[in-house]
C-alpha cells in the first residue's frame, strides 16, 4: 500500500523533529521509512502502529529516560537515530578522506602533471627571490589566496542562491578539500599574530615558500575538483527530490 503525500510529509517532519538536520540523511532514513511503512501496511495495521514499529526497529525508545509528563510516543526519543547519524558521521568521512587521497594520486601520475609541477615550483622561486618588489608580493598573494576563492565558490554560491539545509556529504567534501587551507590558518595564528605577510621577511621562511606553495595549490586544485564533483552531483539530487 502506498504512502499518501500527506503521510510522507508526517514522516520528514517525524525527522525533523528529531534533529536529523542533514537533508541528504533525512532522505536516506525517509526512503527507509516509507518503504518499512509500505510494508507493514500491507499486513493489515494501520499507520500509527506501523510509523510505531518502524520507530523501535531504529533503535529508539518510545518512553524519555526522565518523566516530564509526556513521556510516551514516537516523538519523544531519537536514540537510534542519534547513533546512526554518529555512524553516518564517520562512515563519511572516511568515504571523502580517500576521495581526496585519490584526487591527488592521480594528479601526480598524469603524464601532463611531470611539466607542471616544475613549472609552480621555477615560477615560485622566481616570485619569492625577488619579493623585495610590490609586484612580486601581489603575485604571491594571488598564488596563495586565490585557491581559496576557488574553494569556496561553490559554499558560497549555493548559499545565497537558496537555503536548503545541510548536507552531510557536501560539509565533509569541503572539509577534505579546504583541509590545507584550515592547516595554514593554524600555522600563520601561532607563528604569525600579525599576518602571513609578517613572515615574508623571515629569509629561511620565503625559501621554504619555494616548495610550499606548490604543492598548496595542487592540493586546493585537486580538493576543488572533488568538492565540485560532489556539489553537482548532489545540487542535481536535490533538484530532483524537490521535483517529485
Amino acid at each position: 500500500m502506498k504512502l499518501t503525500k500527506e503521510q510522507i510529509t508526517y514522516i520528514d517532519d517525524y525527522l525533523k523533529h528529531h534533529k536529523v538536520k542533514y537533508w541528504d540523511i533525512r532522505i536516506e532514513f525517509l526512503d527507509h521509512i516509507v518503504t518499512a511503512v509500505e510494508e507493514k501496511l500491507a499486513t493489515g495495521i494501520s499507520f500509527d502502529d506501523a510509523m510505531i514499529e518502524v520507530h523501535k526497529s531504529f533503535g529508539n525508545s518510545m518512553k524519555m529516560l526522565w518523566n516530564s509528563g509526556i513521556e510516551y510516543g514516537i516523538f519523544v526519543n531519537s536514540d537510534g537515530y542519534k547513533d546512526l547519524i554518529l555512524s553516518k558521521r564517520t562512515e563519511t568521512n572516511k568515504k571523502y578522506r580517500i576521495l581526496m587521497y585519490k584526487e591527488l594520486k592521480q594528479f601526480f601520475v598524469e603524464p601532463i602533471n611531470f611539466i607542471v609541477i616544475p613549472l609552480l615550483v621555477f615560477l615560485s622561486y622566481y616570485f619569492i627571490s625577488q619579493l623585495n618588489t610590490k609586484v612580486s608580493k601581489g603575485i604571491m598573494a594571488i598564488l596563495i589566496f586565490s585557491p581559496a576563492v576557488l574553494l569556496y565558490y561553490y559554499p558560497i554560491k549555493m548559499w545565497f542562491a537558496k537555503k536548503r539545509g545541510k548536507s552531510i556529504n557536501l560539509d565533509y567534501a569541503l572539509f577534505h578539500a579546504g583541509l590545507l587551507l584550515l592547516s595554514i590558518n593554524l600555522f600563520f595564528q601561532l607563528f604569525s599574530p600579525k599576518g602571513a605577510f609578517h613572515l615574508l621577511n623571515d629569509i629561511q621562511f620565503r625559501w621554504l615558500l619555494v616548495f610550499f606553495t606548490p604543492f598548496y595549490i595542487i592540493f586546493n586544485y585537486c580538493g576543488f575538483k572533488m568538492y565540485k564533483r560532489t556539489f553537482i552531483y548532489f545540487d542535481e539530487l536535490y533538484n530532483k527530490l524537490q521535483s517529485l
